[in-house]
């Protein structure tokens, strides 16, 4: 491949790096809530609440970090895996040996509703147009820009679940810190949820209270357990 081929895909590979889909990320906010939420629920249990402030305070510190930099790299493969997926697709249409193929092609590439309204005009423009571009790249390309796209899902996450840290830091009482930091989470997870049903287009209300359930269904196993 030719070097402003691979200008022109490398520029249009930048373009898109580093943008954060929206509804992904509530949901992973959500799931690191819930992660938090489980493990501060969890040492409670585990030890009765005994421990010191300040080591509860580091080790749910710890697991926002460790949550921001695993989710940080799944933002960096799920990245790679869409963009190889429309590699492959972009090579299989411009190998397509028959108009059939093609439309197939960009058929398993749309929407199941885009494939039914297009005519055979459009997948032959479709096809056409595809066919004129520069040849595309052999593997994936990954750009700085998605590497700050990672840097940004990292500081999302934890500075969403910093907050459920927070009142270990001026409460001296563990188990009262705990508690607070359940209801933190709790109220968290209700405006997640609320923010979620507006996405996907289910009442925001109920999928606040149905996600806050979900935390405060955890807390109280953890009561009942004794934490």
């Amino acid at each position: 491949m030719s070097s402003s081929n691979n200008d022109m895909w490398v520029s249009f590979v930048r373009r898109q790096g580093g943008k954060l889909d929206r509804a992904e990320r509530i949901s992973e906010i959500i799931f690191g809530l819930i992660m938090v939420l489980t493990f501060t629920c969890t040492m409670s249990a585990a030890t009765s609440g005994l421990q010191e402030v300040e080591t509860v305070l580091w080790a749910a510190l710890g697991c926002n970090v460790a949550w921001g930099i695993i989710d940080a790299f799944f933002y960096i493969f799920s990245v790679m895996m869409y963009r190889g997926e429309g590699l492959n697709t972009l090579h299989h249409l411009r190998n397509a040996r028959s108009d059939e193929e093609a439309r197939e092609v960009i058929k398993d590439a749309l929407p199941p509703l885009m494939g039914k309204l297009m005519t055979e005009e459009h997948y032959h423009y479709f096809t056409d147009e595809v066919r004129k571009l520069p040849e595309p790249p052999k593997s994936t390309l990954i750009t700085w820009n998605d590497v700050w796209g990672a840097i940004k899902v990292f500081l999302l996450v934890f500075l969403s679940t910093f907050p459920v840290a927070v009142p270990f830091i001026f409460i001296p009482d563990v188990l009262i810190a705990l508690r607070v930091s359940n209801g933190v989470a709790l109220l968290l997870l209700f405006i997640a949820g609320v923010i979620f049903g507006k996405r996907t287009r289910y009442s925001p209300f109920i999928s606040g209270l149905m996600i806050m359930g979900i935390g405060a269904l955890l807390v109280a196993m953890t009561i009942a357990l004794g934490g």
